[in-house]
């Protein structure tokens, strides 16, 4: 008999799951996923639950990698009774997606049971990614696979994705990319591959497949700071979840509590759930004390709690927690479970109105009776790309960056969550890439500028010019951006030519000191996160550079929209 996901922790999914941004939504749909993979099953009332709610957000949620999680649910508990019309019809709103739709596959192919050719709304799918998405789940005996072929040099990055997930969930057939070589080898040669996406899965098989080890990881952890975020949350989890060399794994883990993307540090705070070493309580303490993201401070907080019984100032930690940071006490009872710190921290409920999710019994609509359901404070998310060519004067990038990242920690009572991803050494040849991945609000340059341009790097990592005009047309085709930031000196041409098509555009009219661009950047996004307007964060931050930097600095900059 398979073990029963606990009252506490079902209850705390579903509030996720319907309360959640769409982040900590897919987060939740992510844990069902993993869990029921390693065996736990929701309880049969609990279970029918979860499909009516998920039946309904497939069809309603706008945000893709939600939608996505929530066929990947389905395909693990989901009925065909219940649940495949609503699968069918967001395969057909979502025909262009081919991750959405090798999802909706592989979970028609489960409650199938693997008879593809009886799914009329299959037919129309391409034969390989039809397979592959139904390997996911599906005893390959039961699949055609005899036309399948993957040449990892020219095969699409979506069919190298599809193969890496089989890989990853265990269902892979021997040499399933190519029959001279063993999966491992191959996984471990796209740890290289050109596309960021295909590296992030290559590393995900390594933590996923019972068979593949950190020897068959194809990036070394010395590449960390070069990877894009994606990769790098991969990497961290790893990590922290298999490196067996405690000096090696404590160096990797110090290292990633600093790296700027909240993505990342997600992955390394993901990756230490299940870990923990005498001397790791030096970095964690420390780590939640400054950090900003409130994922990552859940996250840390249930890593405490479960392992405070062994380590003494851990509990201490996780008290003071409770005491200071109530709405982090779901996390830390969730964490609590089985441990002597569970008993104190239900002791100590002070009965204030933060939620209690964990009330005795396991019905659910008993769980959430009475629940009040904070309002969710906005997101919003930037994009802080950062280029200092070689052939050009050094700029103070990284205090800026560090700087942002203190700034926005120290808010208190924050009106908007205001994430900042970093890109680092930017060429020209991935800006389109990077924004159309990261999809910010805003986005803003950090560098070098002159009249009518910006200077990116090119593969040699000196100067390459990108045209005003460039710039605006990216702008326009990418609809994510409101706000374009240019923290570059001459800037005003660039951010003039591409304000028609945003709420506002910020530049530079002269040349600009590092000390006025690192205060304009921390006042401006510190605005923000205080629930303020563009504009009003705009003169704020021009406030700020007046007060603390050279006289005549302030005035350099100029807003547009």
């Amino acid at each position: 008999m398979s073990p029963v996901i606990s009252a506490g922790h079902t209850a705390f999914l579903k509030y996720e799951i319907e309360n959640g941004d769409a982040r900590r939504k897919k987060t939740a749909l992510q844990d069902i996923s993993r869990l029921y993979r390693q065996g736990f099953h929701l309880k049969a009332d609990s279970r029918n639950a979860f499909e009516q709610l998920i039946n309904g957000m497939v069809l309603a949620h706008a945000d893709e990698k939600v939608v996505r999680w929530c066929l990947n649910a389905l395909a693990q508990f989901g009925t065909r009774a219940g649940c495949t019309r609503y699968v069918e019809l967001a395969m057909q709103a979502n025909e262009g997606n081919p991750e959405i739709v090798a999802s909706a596959v592989a979970a028609l192919s489960k409650m199938y049971n693997g008879r593809l050719e009886d799914i009329e709304a299959l037919k129309t799918v391409d034969p390989m990614l039809r397979v592959l998405a139904a390997m996911q789940n599906t005893d390959p005996q039961k699949l055609d696979l005899s036309r399948m072929k993957i040449n990892i040099n020219t095969a699409d990055p979506q069919v190298l994705k599809l193969a890496l997930i089989t890989v990853g969930l265990n269902r892979d057939v021997e040499n399933l990319f190519d029959p001279r070589h063993a999966n491992g080898q191959i996984v471990k040669e796209l740890g290289q591959h050109s596309d960021d996406i295909v590296r992030q899965y290559s590393v995900w098989c390594v933590i996923e497949n019972r068979r593949l080890s950190i020897g068959d990881l194809g990036i070394p952890f010395s590449d960390l700071e070069r990877q894009p975020s994606n990769v790098q949350a991969k990497l961290l989890q790893l990590a922290a979840e298999q490196i067996e060399d405690r000096k090696e794994c404590h160096d990797v883990i110090y290292r990633g509590s600093f790296v700027s993307s909240p993505e990342a540090r997600r992955g390394l705070a993901k990756g230490l759930l299940n870990r923990y070493y005498d001397g790791l309580e030096e970095v964690t303490i420390g780590w939640f004390d400054v950090e900003g993201d409130r994922e990552v401070k859940g996250l840390l907080a249930e890593h405490l709690a479960r392992f405070s019984d062994d380590c003494p100032p851990y509990s201490d930690k996780a008290l003071t927690i409770a005491e200071a940071e109530p709405d982090l006490k779901d996390r830390l009872l969730l964490g609590a479970e089985q441990t002597n710190l569970y008993g104190m921290l239900r002791g100590n409920s002070s009965g204030n109105g933060t939620l209690d999710l964990f009330q005795i019994g396991d019905d659910l609509e008993t769980m959430f009776r009475g629940v009040s359901i904070k309002k969710e404070k906005k997101s919003m998310k930037a994009l802080m790309l950062a280029a200092a060519p070689t052939d050009q004067q050094g700029l103070r990038l990284d205090e800026e960056a560090r700087d942002l990242r203190e700034q926005l920690r120290l808010v208190q009572e924050p009106k908007r969550n205001v994430e900042v991803e970093h890109r680092w050494a930017v060429r020209t040849n991935q800006l389109q890439m990077e924004v159309m991945n990261v999809k910010p609000q805003i986005l803003h340059f950090s560098g070098h500028g002159d009249h009518g341009l910006l200077l990116f790097e090119d593969s040699t990592g000196k100067s390459a010019e990108v045209s005003a005009e460039a710039i605006a047309g990216l702008v326009e085709l990418n609809t994510s951006i409101e706000c374009l930031l240019l923290n570059a000196c001459y800037s005003e041409a660039v951010a003039r030519l591409a304000a028609p098509h945003l709420k506002a555009v910020i530049g530079c009219n002269d040349s600009i000191a590092d000390d006025a661009a690192i205060a304009f950047t921390r006042a401006f996004y510190r605005a923000l996160a205080h629930g303020e307007s563009y504009n009003r964060a705009f003169r704020l931050a021009k406030n700020d550079v007046h007060i603390n930097c050279a006289n005549g600095e302030a005035e350099k900059y100029v807003m547009f929209g």
